[in-house]
């Protein structure tokens, strides 16, 4: 990891170097936030470094996005804009950038028009919470607006598609014990994300299980809703010893009348689509969190956010309830998903936002 940061680092600080400075004071200065980043795989930080690691990596991304708009404008036209210019711009998209991260998250409601619905699955809701990295940024009391919020919901069942956690769970165990007061009237499903096997999967299956959630690893849970029998399955990340094993999965499931999967990554909706599943939440993406890595994320990922068809299956990838890294949204909106099932006629459409 060191050497992927310094070969970014370095070619950044020599062009915001080459652009921004005026003395050797200001040298120095620009040199901080590159040597607090360079810091970054050395995990045994004081919690105000990696605050000032996060802050670092959203301001030089706006600095370098500024002055390179500023070196174009100046390219393209008469006009030029000052250094100051770029500095404050860039202070003040962080900002706002920040303050709106903070605000977050707000409720997403997406309705699904399913063919040859279980008439007792008309209006069946799902509430998606993914990637709220409970950790250095994510306190208890973002956590207990996101369990306020989603209670008021009143969703049938509740998922959680990974990167719940992000830290040590005895640093952050008072962090979610809020988790603990997540409603619903047939249970809160979670499978972990790449995050959660950073900082010791089990440790965090195991406080996730003593919250009151439905593990889903390689394995799943029939649930009936008045006679209608919902499965949901979940698989293991893609980093984990344990391979994910769809079929597996899926067999436990396949005479029921609606089939869930759970999967951090969204990466595997092909497979999935293929094996059953009619509907698949994930995250993981964050839809990039704030730009310019919206449009970055678009080349890395088929399935970036929102609602997709894949096959006979949906999918909707979450950009997450929380943040990581810089506590950072610009392009983008921290959201709590409500999925709502509906019976397909010719009076609705195949799938409609909200």
């Amino acid at each position: 990891m060191l050497g992927v940061l310094l070969f970014f680092s370095l070619p950044t600080y020599f062009y915001l170097y080459w652009r921004l400075v005026e003395s050797p004071l200001e040298a120095v200065i620009l040199a901080l936030p590159l040597l607090l980043i360079l810091s970054f795989p050395y995990k045994k930080f004081h919690e105000l470094q990696l605050h000032l690691i996060f802050t670092s990596l959203g301001i030089l991304t706006y600095l370098v996005f500024a002055s390179l708009l500023k070196d174009f404008i100046s390219l393209t036209s008469d006009f030029t804009l000052s250094r100051i210019w770029v500095i404050l711009f860039s202070l003040l998209v962080f900002i706002a950038g920040s303050l709106y991260a903070m605000w977050g998250p707000k409720i997403k409601k997406i309705l699904i028009t399913v063919p040859n619905l279980h008439p007792s699955l008309d209006g069946f809701k799902i509430a998606q919470i993914s990637d709220l990295h409970i950790g250095p940024t994510i306190s208890a009391s973002y956590v207990e607006k996101v369990v306020r919020k989603t209670n008021a919901l009143n969703a049938q069942m509740i998922a959680l598609t990974g990167d719940i956690g992000d830290g040590p769970v005895k640093t952050y165990r008072s962090a979610i014990q809020p988790l603990l007061n997540l409603k619903s009237e047939l249970g809160t499903f979670y499978v972990p994300g790449n995050h959660e096997y950073y900082w010791n999967v089990n440790e965090w299956l195991g406080v996730m299980n003593n919250v009151g959630m439905i593990n889903l690893v390689n394995r799943g849970k029939t649930i009936l809703k008045n006679g209608a029998r919902v499965y949901v399955g979940g698989i293991p990340d893609q980093i984990a010893t344990i391979k994910a094993d769809l079929n597996l999965v899926y067999e436990a499931g396949a005479d029921c009348d609606y089939k869930i999967l759970l999967s951090h990554r969204p990466g595997v909706a092909e497979e999935a689509s293929k094996t059953g599943f009619d509907l698949q939440l994930s995250g993981h993406t964050h839809g990039g969190q704030f730009f310019p890595w919206t449009l970055v994320v678009r080349m890395v990922h088929r399935y970036f956010r929102g609602l997709s068809q894949v096959g006979n299956m949906r999918i909707y990838v979450s950009p997450g309830t929380g943040s990581w890294g810089p506590f950072l949204r610009v392009g983008t909106t921290a959201e709590i998903t409500l999925i709502e099932l509906k019976v397909k006629d010719i009076l609705r459409p195949t799938a409609l936002s909200i």
